[in-house]
Parts: structure tokens; sequence; C-alpha cells
């Protein structure tokens, strides 16, 4: 092969094995799916309480008393479900008030965040308030009306009301007004109250919590009015939840508005050809292995110094002059 015509070959791919490249992270396929893209008009704002009172044992569920946390995870994923192509953000608060996930319209994210939400240790607290979260609050929503004022943002409180310390500022949900276009508030437990395991997994295997001042099984109590409270404090209506189900009602009550994925939101392709620029790719890429080792290959050999041979019958140690002998 001439060297020119070479030359132009591995050019060619090598321009090949880059536009390759391109067409991949432009992702061609043909047609469209099916599953039409939701959007709605609605931010999420999930407030939720992970003081060790939200382990206590007296959830209904299907298998009898569980965890009021329990109830709380599967109310928020029933919640998102109904809710489908709105953002959801959490804020939790125990000791100090954090957010743990910004609002997102990742809904594998949200679930992940509630799923993996952890409560705090039956020593770690300083005593529950549910009125802890508000300044925090207030920040998230605000931020959120700055980024995208032309959406509506919903409040869900989730918790007990289960205040056992006087400690700190006295806050009031009604410094959110203007920030919020509705929501709810979800309360778990009974006024009656539970006892709380003390282990992570909250199955009672290390026992229950103790209380310090007497050594008995200490027993957490919901406080329904301090909830009916906040809901009044928001002006949203404050549910009781006593079992699964019902969800759906309040996601309707958020009058969320919905959009086809139309607006630059593009559905996927129905027929991905990735895969078909990704062998193709690959075939060049071999191809380039092979010519760059065939290269290695020819420079060693070219390298590698070779022994002049003498003329038959001579041995390489005999003298010329002994020859001639």
């Amino acid at each position: 092969m001439r060297p020119a015509t070479a030359t132009a070959l591995v050019l060619a791919r090598r321009v090949g094995i880059v536009l390759l490249f391109v067409v991949i992270l432009l992702r061609p396929g043909f047609g469209r799916a099916e599953a039409p893209t939701q959007l709605a008009d609605v931010d999420v704002v999930v407030v939720i309480d992970r003081t060790r009172s939200m382990a206590a044992l007296d959830h209904p569920g299907s298998s009898g008393h569980e965890p009021r946390i329990t109830g709380a995870r599967a109310d928020l994923t029933a919640l998102a479900e109904a809710l489908p192509g709105a953002r959801f953000g959490m804020l939790a608060f125990g000791t100090d008030a954090r957010v743990v996930l910004p609002l997102t319209s990742d809904s594998a994210a949200f679930d992940a965040a509630v799923e993996t939400l952890y409560l705090e240790g039956p020593k770690d607290g300083v005593g529950s308030r549910a009125d802890r979260p508000v300044p925090e609050l207030e920040q998230m929503l605000e931020r959120a009306a700055e980024q995208a004022p032309e959406r509506r943002r919903i409040l869900v409180y989730v918790g007990d009301g289960e205040d056992t310390t006087s400690e700190g500022d006295d806050e009031t949900y009604a410094d959110l007004d203007g920030l919020t276009a509705g929501g709810v508030v979800l309360g778990y437990g009974t006024a009656e109250g539970a006892p709380m395991p003390q282990d992570d997994e909250l199955d009672g295997s290390l026992g229950y919590v103790q209380d310090p001042e007497t050594g008995d099984t200490a027993v957490s109590r919901a406080d329904l009015d301090n909830l009916a409270g906040i809901a009044d404090e928001l002006g949203v209506p404050f549910e009781h939840r006593t079992g699964p189900g019902g969800l759906e009602k309040v996601a309707e009550s958020f009058r969320a508005t919905y959009s086809d994925g139309a607006g630059g939101h593009q559905r996927p392709a129905k027929h991905d050809l990735t895969w078909l620029a990704a062998v193709l790719l690959l075939g060049l890429l071999l191809l380039e292995l092979h010519a760059g080792w065939r290269a290695v290959w020819s420079s060693r050999h070219a390298l590698t110094p070779t022994r002049a041979a003498g003329p038959p019958g001579r041995s390489r140690h005999e003298h010329p002059s002994e020859a001639l002998r």
C-alpha cells in the first residue's frame, strides 16, 4: 500500500472515532416513547420530624402496630406517586433542622431520601419542639420563590406534634404566610402513646427507650392538638393518619395542573440507535489498537542489531591470515 493511501486511511479512521463519540453523546434514535412526560406546576416541600418519638409503636399497619415513621414513609411514597411530575424537597428536624433533599423532579431521589431517613438515637436529641424547623423552612421556601416564582409551593408537615422541651425560641408557622399556596399537616401516633424501640431497625430487639428519671419504659404521646394548631397557623387541613390509603384525595386538594412534556422536555426515542454507533466505535478502536501494536512491533525489529555473517566454512573466531595457510 502506498504511503499516501495508508496515511489517508489512518486519518479517516481517527476522524471516524471522533465523530462516533459525538454521535453517542447525541443519543440518536427514531420514534417517540408512547408514555408522555407529565409536568406539574407545584413544588412540594416536606418537613418531617426525625426525633426518636417517631419510632413509637402506635401507628396501625398491616401487621399490627408499627413505628410512626413507617407509616409516614409509606404515605410520602404514595403522595409522590399521586403527584407525577411535581418537584419534591425535604427538610428534616430533630436536634436541628436541615435540608435533606433540595427541590427536584427526580422521583427516585425523593423515594431514596424517604427510605433512608434515619431517626435520632435515644440519647442524641435535646428534646422535641414541633416549631424548631420554622426558620430553615422559611429560608427554603424563599429560595424556591426566587428561583421559580411561577410555581406553586405546597407544604407537607409530617410529625407527631410532641414537645418535650421548652428550650429554644418560640416560632410560629404563621411566619410562612404568603410563601405557600396550600398544604397539609399529617399527624402520626395516638394520645395514649406507645414505647419506642432502642435499635435502629425499630424491631425492639434491644429493648425500649427508658425514662432517665424513673428508669421505666418511656412512652411517647402524640400531641394532636399541637398538630391542629400548626395546621391553623398554616391555613391548611390537618389529617390524623390512622392507616394506609387516602393520599390521592390529599394530592387532589393541591390542585396541581399538568402539561405534556413538550416545552424543552423531549420524550425519549422509542428506538435508540446509540448501540449501533457504539459497535462501530468499538470496531474502529480495535483497528487503531491493531495498527499501533504493529507499529511498535516493527520498530522493535528495526532497532535490533544484526550480526554480520562470514563466508561459508570459516569459523567466526578464525583470523583471515589463518585462512590463507
